[in-house]
C-alpha cells in the first residue's frame, strides 16, 4: 500500500486480497455494512413529488419577530 494518508480502493482491495480467506469475508462483511450506514435511504415517490413542489413554489420572508416566536415555542428561553 502507499504511504500516503488515503489509500485508493484499488489500493485497499489488493491489501485485503492478500490476506487469508476468512479476514477476507469478514473485511467484505463489514465493508457492506459500512457502505449500506452511508447510503441514503429512498423516499417514497409521493414524498419526493411533495418536496419537489414545495422546492418550486415562491419563497415567503417572515420578521425576526415571527422566526423568534416560531423558534421560542421549542426554547422558551430565547
Amino acid at each position: 500500500m502507499s504511504k500516503n494518508k488515503t489509500a485508493s480502493l484499488d489500493e485497499a482491495v489488493e491489501a485485503v486480497r492478500a490476506l487469508p480467506q476468512g479476514s477476507q469475508d469478514a473485511i467484505a462483511q463489514e465493508l457492506v455494512a459500512m457502505v449500506e450506514d452511508y447510503s441514503m435511504p429512498e423516499r417514497p415517490a409521493e414524498e419526493q413529488e411533495l418536496i419537489k413542489q414545495r422546492l418550486k413554489g415562491p419563497r415567503k420572508a417572515i420578521s425576526r419577530a415571527d422566526f423568534m416566536a416560531m423558534l421560542r415555542q421549542y426554547n422558551p428561553a430565547l
